[in-house]
């Protein structure tokens, strides 16, 4: 069961806050570039009270889980605005797996794609979500393959089944919007 509640005045200031910062705020793109090019739909840009509104509808929380984080792109892939029909509160677990899940790094490999110049050869790799007990996330090479398309294919397919397996882990206590856009989690086609 969801457990809906209502965040504090300056929970919904933060969000709002937040939500801005990583829209309209140059600065802010220089560390984070994938932001650049969102917006925020004008319904919640003009008027605030419909964006604290709606989330006093939508926020929920997890019991021994840190507060749910605001998402824009789950609902929706590849979604560059924020709005009441493609936002969704997330907990950090969930959000982590689709930070960096598709796209073209620098070196034109795709995510998950690492060439070794040791071997010749591409690595599989997936990113954990979770901390190590050092406190750094850690890649977990998946294969060595010959070609960046065999190595990609492994990465989607790892992908793939770790979004599964955490949708099902958190699917009572989720809302099932949420839940179905992870089990229907597809790929966008990319591009060699």
């Amino acid at each position: 069961m969801v457990n809906y509640t209502q965040p504090t005045i300056e929970q919904k200031y933060n969000l709002k806050h937040n939500m801005k910062t990583r829209c309209y705020n140059a600065n802010y793109h220089k560390i984070r570039p994938d932001y650049e090019g969102c917006s925020i739909c004008d319904e919640w840009l003009e008027d605030k009270k419909s964006f604290y509104e709606w989330v006093d509808h939508n926020y929920y929380w997890i019991k021994g889980e840190p507060s749910v984080e605001l998402d824009k792109d789950i609902l929706v892939p590849g979604n560059k605005v924020y709005s009441p029909d493609t936002c969704i509160f997330v907990p950090k677990r969930i959000n982590d797996l689709f930070v960096h899940i598709h796209g073209r790094k620098k070196n034109g490999l795709p995510v998950g794609v690492i060439y070794s110049e040791k071997t010749g050869k591409y690595k599989a790799c997936i990113r954990k979500s979770y901390d190590n007990k050092d406190g750094k996330k850690k890649n977990t090479c998946l294969g060595y393959y010959d070609t960046p398309q065999e190595a990609y294919e492994v990465y989607k397919h790892h992908k793939t089944a770790e979004i599964v397996y955490i949708a099902d882990k958190y699917k009572d206590v989720i809302p099932d919007k949420l839940y179905q856009a992870m089990m229907n989690w597809k790929f966008d086609e990319y591009r060699f």
